[in-house]
């Protein structure tokens, strides 16, 4: 038999698409890639790609549309078995590609929910399946009564976004219309637009208890053919500054009976929504009434397919690209040590980078190391807009302690300085 042909769309987000072609190539040597050039250009990638001399083919598309038709053009020369993103912003052609040429995929409805905070809303109350209490906001019209009947302060977040951006806690009326205006003024990198938002009861995310955790997590799922396979479950570092994530821990230390409960509600959420396949993200709020859902993601969260590798030796990644074939994953991960993932969050403000350790001279010093990706240039402008993170890294560790201890010295090493304003000389440090 020939090789299944797998498709990846990339283009921004995600997990690297140099890392996922790798991935993908265990499973077959065909494996071409339509690359979105809405954001960027793809010569990077195109290089990448032909290095590995995989077959296939390299095909740009200019936006999602093109997408769609550039993969359905490539189908009728050498026939797809399958199609891959792992990119928030790419999931709705991915599933337009599946349904239109009879591929394993996602619904396009399951992940038009999905991708709509809102939407997701409606259909939990209306599945009971366990989240905070909301309204929706279209239009100026809907904040006095979405005030009045969530009550102040609350949580004020898009319907359509990722990366927290845009989410803010709101304590009087004038700080909501301050943030309803400011979130339709935000750009924003998806190509799609919605324009809904939501008012959300507040949940005390910030801190669990003495744990050294926020009062979150998330649940790591694959999905294939509508049979859920619940890899693991995700630990969050406390919430610092506000919204903005602090970080990830895989695997979670959460008891064995509180995981069940999250796990089964994440479960309840994903089949209400519909999801059938692929990788899926859903947040969790650990409530002293039991688990609550925050959202639920059609995709692996950001750096989950890095945090498997490095704590289970697991190719996340691969078996994503196995559930878009329809086979089911080879192994369940089996963790050996601990990934943990630090993002160091933007003060409010404008700022300048006044001094940063370079990036190179960190990773020799800590072979602990995995990765680490400052965001801003020393001398560049940093605000919260695009990104809340001045910089994120990923440590590797036998344990939990260790692994926070090598963070906390990672963290000192960057020594990521910052000023006041873009022109200002001097000023006070990254609080």
């Amino acid at each position: 038999m020939a090789p299944p042909h797998l498709l990846l769309l990339a283009g921004i987000g995600g997990h690297a698409p140099d890392e996922a072609i790798d991935s993908l190539s265990t499973l077959t040597d065909t494996v071409s890639v339509v690359y979105v050039t809405a954001w960027r250009p793809p010569d990077r990638l195109r290089a990448a790609w032909a290095e590995r001399g995989l077959r296939g083919e390299f095909l740009d598309a200019a936006d999602l549309r093109a997408a769609v038709e550039a993969a359905a053009d490539l189908h009728g020369r050498l026939p797809l078995d399958g199609v891959v993103t792992y990119s928030e912003l790419l999931l709705r052609p991915q599933a337009e590609i599946a349904a239109r040429l009879g591929l394993p995929g996602n619904p396009p409805e399951a992940v038009a929910i999905a991708q709509s905070k809102a939407r997701q809303r409606l259909l939990f109350a209306e599945r009971g399946v366990p989240s905070p209490g909301f309204e929706v906001i279209t239009s100026e019209r809907d904040l006095a009564a979405a005030a009045a009947r969530v009550g102040l302060p609350g949580v004020f977040k898009p319907s359509l976004g990722a990366g927290s951006q845009s989410v803010r806690r709101v304590a009087t009326y004038a700080e909501l219309i301050h943030a309803f205006t400011a979130a339709r003024a935000e750009k924003t990198a998806f190509l799609q637009s919605d324009e809904a938002y939501l008012l959300e009861e507040p949940m005390a995310l910030e801190a669990d208890g003495d744990s050294g955790c926020a009062a979150y997590c998330s649940v790591e799922s694959l999905l294939v053919s509508g049979t859920a396979y619940h890899l693991a479950v995700s630990d969050r570092l406390p919430l610092e500054h506000g919204y903005a994530e602090e970080g990830v821990v895989l695997p979670s230390r959460l008891a064995p009976a509180t995981a069940a409960a999250v796990t089964d509600v994440a479960d309840r959420a994903i089949r209400a929504i519909g999801l059938t396949s692929g990788a899926v993200h859903t947040e969790v709020a650990l409530t002293a009434g039991g688990p609550r859902i925050i959202e639920v993601n059609a995709r692996a969260g950001g750096p989950l397919p890095v945090m498997f590798e490095a704590a289970a030796g697991y190719d996340y990644a691969a078996q994503i690209g196995r559930s878009a074939l329809g086979l089911p994953p080879t192994a369940l991960p089996e963790f050996t040590g601990v990934a943990l993932l630090r993002f160091l969050p933007i003060p409010t403000g404008v700022w300048r980078v006044a001094a940063q350790t370079p990036a190179e001279r960190v990773r020799e010093a800590f072979p602990e190391l995995v990765y680490v990706a400052p965001r801003f240039a020393t001398g560049q402008r940093v605000t919260r807009q695009g990104t809340l993170h001045l910089a994120s890294f990923m440590v590797k560790a036998p344990d939990v302690a260790t692994a926070r201890a090598v963070t906390r010295r990672v963290e000192e090493a960057l020594d990521i300085r910052l000023v006041p304003g873009f022109d200002a000389p001097t000023g006070a440090d990254r609080e």
